[in-house]
């Protein structure tokens, strides 16, 4: 009773640490391209454009963030699903290295699916780079574009925001399916084919005690194995 205790302190103690040092490092970053911001010669302003710095002020500084959340957990979940795999193996013997194999199978499909979700949140970024120099030019220009009547060619500029949230609603399915595929379905299959080889091995039949301890394992062994990769590719 005592060490899954000290388990749950730990692990909520190092996410608090991750925490804070992922919101010092973005407070600080964010704070050095505000100075920046501020005195960039006429060269610099003429090549960036304020989309551009407004989003490396809110989303490149909240990657750098997920980044140093990330990294905390990939550095320790190798060694999280080795111990999980150990005790494991002392439940079910070989059976163990089905689910080995089915977690070895399964991990492309994580790189590819993060790989395609960093990829569209590349997309997105483009396209909110577009949309808010477009509402900067439009709100300094006002005056301008009140005296010339051109508040209807200017209206056809809204569809960048369109193509944005086109853009964002395709990363939220991919990123549902994909965490779906991961977190939901991985672990009600693993454990299965786990049990069917166990029955199908061992001489003895499996035992409650054996079932519930390793589905609790795998359940253990779920978030390392889904952020590992998460982290790489952060």
């Amino acid at each position: 009773g005592l060490t899954p205790l000290l388990v749950s302190l730990l692990q909520t103690r190092s996410m608090v640490v991750f925490q804070h040092l992922a919101i010092f490092v973005r407070t600080a970053v964010s704070t050095l391209l505000y100075e920046k911001s501020l005195c960039i010669s006429a060269a610099g302003r003429s090549a960036t454009s304020t989309g551009q710095v407004v989003n490396m002020m809110s989303n490149d500084t909240t990657q750098l963030q997920r980044f140093i959340q990330f990294g905390g957990m990939t550095l320790v979940a190798p060694l999280q699903i080795i111990v999980a795999l150990a005790l494991i193996y002392q439940q079910v013997g070989n059976a163990t290295w089905v689910g080995v194999a089915f977690m070895l199978a399964l991990a492309p499909v994580n790189i590819v699916v993060f790989s395609v979700v960093g990829k569209m949140r590349r997309k997105v970024l483009k396209y909110s780079d577009l949309r808010v120099k477009m509402m900067n030019e439009i709100l300094a220009g006002m005056r301008i574009l009140k005296y010339y009547a051109w508040e209807r060619p200017f209206a056809e500029e809204g569809k960048i925001r369109d193509s944005e949230l086109k853009a964002l609603t395709r990363l939220a399915y991919v990123s549902a399916v994909g965490f779906s595929l991961i977190l939901l379905s991985a672990p009600i299959i693993q454990p299965i084919l786990v049990f069917l080889t166990y029955i199908k091995v061992q001489d003895e039949p499996l035992s409650a005690a054996t079932a519930f301890t390793t589905v609790a394992l795998f359940n253990i062994m779920r978030f390392p194995f889904a952020f590992m990769p998460m982290g790489m590719l952060q």
